[in-house]
């Protein structure tokens, strides 16, 4: 099998100009002519292994940025600009945007902005940003919301922060927490160390509201609305706004985060996060999952949580050396929107516009608590093996009304042999994968009769000597 090239001659000058030298003195210490240096950083010469060694070597760099590809989600963005009425007729195909993002990796952040901004100003959002301040919840100079701006950081980490895993596993073991009993322990602990007691209050008194501290009674309210999975996450939430605010306020200044409102959604994801690997410590969760194959069901009993935190947690996965599977999750509502997303760096989904109808997580509102595993394709041909799961959950205005969220657990399909859900599924045939879009207005897969309109880059035209099953013709 031939070895694959490396191509990298925007990153290679790119770090260049980044060390402030010319290419004779990258030349000379990389051990090659200048004009060989030329050649590599305009593409016509690739990156030897030799050259590799010495960069590693000389400038201590970290090789996997020379490797990496784009992520989905900057492919994605730029197939969203690309297809924006604005600028359609330029005709930017997919084989423009993969070079764009790969070699001009600055340049394609700007346009993604510039295109988020367009979007923005031209929305009603926008008008209602004009409005409101910062405060109160608008969008801010960049047209992103804030918690687009959190899930983004978030991203950026991989949804893995060491720091608030090792604070979690020396907090437990210093307060003696004892694993069998971990909510009457983390409420003995907040009455002894911090004189909070703890009190679970009729959903009436709550007003819709699960948690509440009030500073001056110190006392910890608790909505009974909640279960007990939920009650003990709550007081997990409450021990690290107290235990761990150092370590909150310092991770809050390094973040590029300047919008206080954002930057109060960052507290409290990190706050979430601290919660989460508290109540799941990472060796025993991993170790749990692998010797279960990550039977969703028996591991979330075992660890005595909720379905959707163990997702969560799933997603977090990622010490380097000690990586469970690199899993995903996204949550939508009955009405399709995407109300929360972990981990999804390489899983492509559209942020506006719908998803697409044939995945298998709007088929799980049919088979309310049923785990449904479905291998699927996208049309640039990466897989991806999910498992979607419809949940119950009491409504906050009537306890009679039992609400519905819509969970998506995925990983790569290379993957997927680690997970028990795998073993009825022949993965290596292909009529297994189910072709998928990111939504109908960026798909180009003509032979859906799934279809809600035609793809942006496509010609509809209507063709009265026939009526097929798909609702739009196109060409082009």
């Amino acid at each position: 099998m031939t070895e694959k090239k490396l191509f990298a001659g925007a990153r290679l000058k790119r770090l260049r100009k980044d060390l402030g030298l010319t290419q004779v003195g990258m030349a000379a210490d990389l051990g090659v002519s200048a004009s060989y240096l030329n050649l590599m950083e305009r593409n016509q010469r690739p990156l030897s292994a030799r050259v590799l060694i010495r960069l590693a070597e000389t400038f201590e760099f970290d090789l996997k940025s020379f490797a990496a590809a784009p992520d989905q989600s900057t492919l994605l963005s730029l197939r969203e600009a690309a297809a924006d009425p604005a600028i359609e007729d330029i005709g930017l195909d997919v084989q423009d945007i993969k070079e764009l993002a790969d070699a001009h990796p600055r340049a394609a952040q700007a346009l993604i902005q510039l295109h988020q901004s367009h979007r923005g100003t031209a929305s009603d959002l926008a008008s209602l940003a004009e409005r409101f301040d910062d405060r109160q919840g608008g969008l801010d100079q960049s047209g992103e919301q804030p918690l687009q701006q959190v899930r983004n950081v978030l991203q950026d980490h991989d949804n893995y922060f060491p720091d608030l895993e090792e604070a979690a596993e020396i907090f437990a073991e210093e307060a003696h927490l004892d694993r069998t009993d971990l909510s009457a322990g983390m409420q003995a602990y907040l009455l002894q160390v911090h004189g909070v007691r703890t009190r679970i209050m009729p959903m009436e008194v709550m007003k819709g509201v699960l948690r509440r501290y009030d500073r001056h009674s110190k006392r910890l309210m608790l909505n009974e609305l909640m279960d007990h999975p939920a009650h003990q996450f709550q007081l997990a939430v409450q021990i690290a706004l107290l235990e761990q605010r150092d370590l909150l306020d310092q991770m809050e200044m390094e973040t590029a985060l300047t919008a206080k409102v954002s930057r109060r959604f960052y507290r409290m994801a990190l706050a979430n996060y601290f919660a989460a690997a508290l109540i799941m410590p990472y060796d025993e969760t991993l170790k749990a999952a692998q010797s279960l194959r990550y039977d969703l069901e028996s591991l979330r009993r075992r660890l005595g949580v909720s379905y959707e935190q163990l997702c969560h947690r799933l997603t977090s996965l990622k010490k380097p050396g000690a990586r469970g599977v690199d899993f995903f999750m996204l949550r939508a509502d009955m009405a399709g929107n995407i109300t929360k997303r972990f981990g999804s760096k390489g899983f492509a989904y559209a942020k506006t516009g719908g998803s697409c109808a044939r995945l298998g997580m709007w088929r799980s509102i049919m088979r309310s608590g049923e785990i449904l595993p479905q291998a699927i394709v996208f049309g640039d041909g990466t897989r991806t093996f999910t498992l979607s799961c419809a949940i119950r959950i009491a409504n906050e205005d009537d306890p009679q009304i039992r609400d519905q969220r819509i969970l998506m657990l995925g990983c790569p399909l290379e993957e997927a042999a680690q997970l028990v859900y795998a073993d009825t599924l022949n993965l290596e045939n292909p009529d297994t994968l189910t072709p998928v879009g990111l939504n109908c207005r960026l798909c180009d897969r003509p032979a859906c009769a799934q279809r809600a309109f035609p793809p942006l880059q496509k010609r509809l035209y209507a063709d009265e000597s026939k009526r097929s099953a798909v609702p739009f013709s196109f060409s082009g």
